[in-house]
């Protein structure tokens, strides 16, 4: 009995609608798979820059702010007591140097992120903009991707990425006294003000907050005291002869 086998259809090509389709989603994977392994890699190092160049930014302006105050002598801010040669100091008069250098700063910060770029373009090799945040404005800044990366090859190679940050909170501001004894009798003195500012900083898929922390001077000098009549030097020195009166 004969039998007969169905015949099978030919395979060809694919028809080019299929092709395509294929490649496209091929190709779509395969971008947001090296973009996102790329990312991963690069955010650490990326994150880091942002962070340090942030942070010397920052200083940069408020360091600018300061060069229109002076550092006061320490006798300026010291009230002394002529009889009982007790020191004290003008707590009103440095509480009133913290309030006016903090305000200084605040306000040059507030100028910066405000759109008043000029000096701090003058003073940083970064282009900036000013932008509009959900905390209210900021600045950003460029820098290409091989200097971020530390990439000698690169160098000033590659996308720009932007870097923004604003200050965000209230900056923290403190007194501080740093004592050292000079000579004999003397002392140095320095009053400082300990500055702690937040800054929030973005970047493409990441944001951090870093902490930038100062050291202000305001008022120092050596205050003078009395000289002794007699130096052991802490103790270590001779003791002096005394001479008893002789009874004739």
């Amino acid at each position: 009995m004969a039998k007969f086998r169905g015949r099978l259809p030919r395979r060809g090509p694919l028809p080019f609608k299929y092709v395509l389709l294929l490649t496209v989603v091929f190709f779509t994977i395969s971008t947001v798979a090296g973009l996102w392994i790329i990312n991963k890699g690069l955010k650490p190092t990326l994150m880091s820059y942002a962070e340090s160049q942030t942070r010397q930014i920052a200083s940069l302006i408020i360091n600018e702010a300061l060069l229109e105050r002076s550092v006061v002598d320490i006798n300026d801010v010291i009230t002394k007591d002529t009889e009982t040669s007790l020191t004290n100091f003008d707590t009103a008069k440095i509480y009133s140097m913290l309030r006016d250098t903090t305000r200084l700063i605040l306000n040059n910060i507030k100028k910066a992120e405000e759109g008043d770029l000029e000096e701090l373009q003058r003073i940083s090799e970064f282009e900036f903009e000013q932008v509009e945040t959900s905390n209210g404005k900021g600045i950003v800044y460029y820098v290409p991707l091989g200097q971020a990366t530390n990439n000698a090859l690169l160098g000033n190679l590659g996308p720009r990425i932007p870097i923004q940050f604003t200050a965000i909170g209230d900056m923290e501001s403190n007194i501080e006294t740093e004592f050292k004894e000079v000579g004999i009798n003397n002392v140095y003195i320095e009053v400082i003000i300990r500055l702690k500012v937040n800054v929030q900083v973005i970047i493409p898929f990441a944001t951090e907050v870093a902490t930038l922390e100062q050291r202000i001077p305001i008022a120092l000098g050596i205050l003078e005291g009395d000289v002794p009549l007699y130096y052991n030097n802490g103790g270590q020195g001779a003791l002096p002869s005394i001479e008893l009166p002789v009874d004739e």
